[in-house]
């Protein structure tokens, strides 16, 4: 009996123990597993060149939100967070960290802007781009971003909102641009406008206006003979039309024959008795001269540097006493000089000449009209 009880004592102790091994070990054995999980893909984010405590930051979901990166201002976390948990609210909430970074440090959300778009092209960040370079002065980004926008065709509305935002940005460059006097760089920028939507024909206008306003009126009526007939431009188009025709129907007091050299046109003249054949060039400032041949002139400045398409010229500021050219005479004209070597032309006439008069360049002629302002 007693033999009998001892046994069934020793059968509930094994299967206590039994028991009691298991409920430890098997957690143990999780945990291990789990460690070991966490070790081998600690190691491989080592070898790729990952902080393991930021990756440690973005899967540990309890401690390292979303939101939580934002705070911490760790935007590109965020941005790695935000691939490996994809969800409109997450995308929400980079977009509106954004629009308020914008507010206070915009160079900063450009650039967090720039890095969200190029690792999420569906958000709608562009838009906000777009207002943050505008708010900034910087029209040119803005206008590249808007024609991105633009070509990303979603709707017909979008797409009517984006051309009269382009058109409203654009008219802010021009004028900022006549303001500086940057006349070149506006012709390029209309030139270039024109060449992305030739159907607009409100660059083509701007760009005939300016060309008026510079004198360049053959210019200007190649591009009003093809606005003439347009709904919105054909009145003003006409009225410019009409006071060209009037101009040109003016008895000028000067009329001088040109020369055609391959695309230019150029004017014989002489200066102080010597002969010079000078190629009309109103984007010039000045007159300019081939120093060895205007050799003979008087000097009155020798340190004077012109600015080129290629480099730097050192010239020198001359006067020239008497100027001849058809039946007009001119006395004490400065002149530049500095190397200039082109087959059969001696130099340019610059806007130190043209200002001076009200002119008009007849191609089809090839006579410079001449009335003193």
């Amino acid at each position: 009996m007693i033999k009998t009880i001892l046994l069934f004592l020793l059968v509930l102790f094994l299967a206590w123990f039994t028991l009691d091994y298991f409920s430890i070990a098997l957690p143990f054995q999780e945990i291990t597993k789990v460690k070991s999980k966490h070790q081998v893909t600690t190691k491989a984010q080592e070898a790729s060149g990952i902080d393991v405590n930021i990756s440690k930051a973005i899967h540990t979901e309890t401690i390292y939100t979303l939101s939580k990166l934002l705070e911490q201002n760790r935007f590109y976390n965020a941005i790695t967070y935000y691939l490996e948990n994809i969800t409109t609210d997450n995308l929400g909430k980079i977009e509106r960290y954004l629009t308020s970074l914008a507010n206070t440090n915009p160079a900063k959300a450009l650039e967090y802007m720039q890095a969200l778009l190029d690792s999420v092209p569906e958000s709608k960040i562009l838009k906000l781009m777009i207002k943050t370079y505008i708010t900034q002065g910087d029209l040119v980004k803005a206008i590249e971003l808007i024609i991105q926008d633009k070509e990303d065709y979603t709707s017909d509305k979008e797409d009517k909102r984006l051309a009269t935002q382009l058109r409203e940005v654009s008219t802010k460059h021009i004028d900022s641009l006549l303001e500086r006097n940057e006349f070149a760089q506006l012709i390029t920028f209309l030139e270039e406008m024109i060449a992305y939507d030739s159907a607009d024909n409100f660059y083509k206008f701007r760009l005939a206006q300016l060309y008026m306003n510079l004198d360049k009126v053959s210019e200007a009526r190649t591009i009003l003979d093809e606005l003439q007939y347009d709904e919105v431009y054909e009145q003003n188009v006409k009225s410019i039309l009409n006071v060209i025709e009037k101009e040109k129907d003016e008895q000028y007091k000067y009329a001088i024959p040109l020369q055609r050299h391959g695309e230019h046109y150029v004017v014989n003249m002489l200066l102080d008795g010597s002969f010079f054949t000078l190629m009309l060039d109103t984007g010039a400032t000045y007159i300019l001269l081939d120093e060895e041949k205007a050799s003979m002139l008087e000097v009155l400045r020798d340190d004077l540097v012109l600015q080129t398409v290629g480099n730097d010229v050192n010239a020198r500021l001359a006067n020239v006493k008497e100027m001849q050219m058809g039946n007009l005479t001119l006395s004490n004209i400065e002149v530049t000089t500095a190397p200039f070597k082109r087959n059969g032309i001696d130099g340019l006439l610059g806007m130190n000449f043209f200002r001076q008069f009200s002119f008009l360049i007849n191609q089809e002629q090839g006579v410079l009209y001449l009335n003193p302002k």
